[in-house]
């Protein structure tokens, strides 16, 4: 399948490559599972909004994202999702060794329903393209993933705040390495 292309998407590979990034989102992705469907995807749209100057999503934005891609990550990419990690643990009497082909081929089309959730995404704020400071996006993506958590009724832990520090940077590597300037 030949998708269009999407600078969110790749964006989103490049961050989620780091083990940090991609270990700190299934963990909270893990940790509130039993309460809320934390959408790695929202996390990353945050990430990306903010890295390219379109600033904090508001409550409106984050519920549109929510509803717009809530019947396809229910219906397609959950089961996949479902799938992937019960082949990952085996399913007797089948050999482990004998599912790792299914496993792989779910894998690719999950990843293929994750692309067209975030296709769906990044209609929802368009392609923002303005410069923006590291320090400026990394307070509008904290502010966005703080939104998130409101919407979903979670209460941030320690460990999500980590594994949200972690995420920003990655994203955000010049926060650290420079100072801003500070305008005098």
């Amino acid at each position: 399948m030949s998708l269009r292309p999407n600078p969110f998407w790749e964006f989103s590979i490049l961050l989620f490559a780091d083990r940090r990034v991609s270990e700190a989102c299934i963990a909270i992705q893990d940790r509130h599972a039993a309460i809320a469907d934390v959408d790695v995807n929202v996390l990353m749209l945050a990430t990306w909004a903010a890295a390219n100057g379109a600033g904090a999503l508001d409550n409106d934005q984050i519920t549109r994202a929510m509803a717009v891609v809530g019947p396809w990550r229910r219906d397609v990419v959950l089961p996949l999702r479902e799938v992937r990690r019960r082949l990952e643990l085996g399913v007797e009497p089948v050999a482990q060794e004998f599912t790792q082909t299914v496993r792989s081929e779910v894998l690719r089309a999950e990843l293929e329903a994750e692309n067209i959730e975030q296709m769906m995404l990044v209609e929802l704020i368009g392609r923002p393209s303005r410069a923006v400071t590291a320090t400026h996006a990394t307070a509008d993506a904290a502010t966005s993933f703080a939104r998130y958590f409101a919407l979903l009724h979670i209460q941030a832990t320690p460990d999500d705040d980590r594994d949200l520090a972690r995420i920003l940077a990655a994203a955000f590597p010049d926060r650290r390495a420079r100072r801003e300037p500070s305008g005098e």
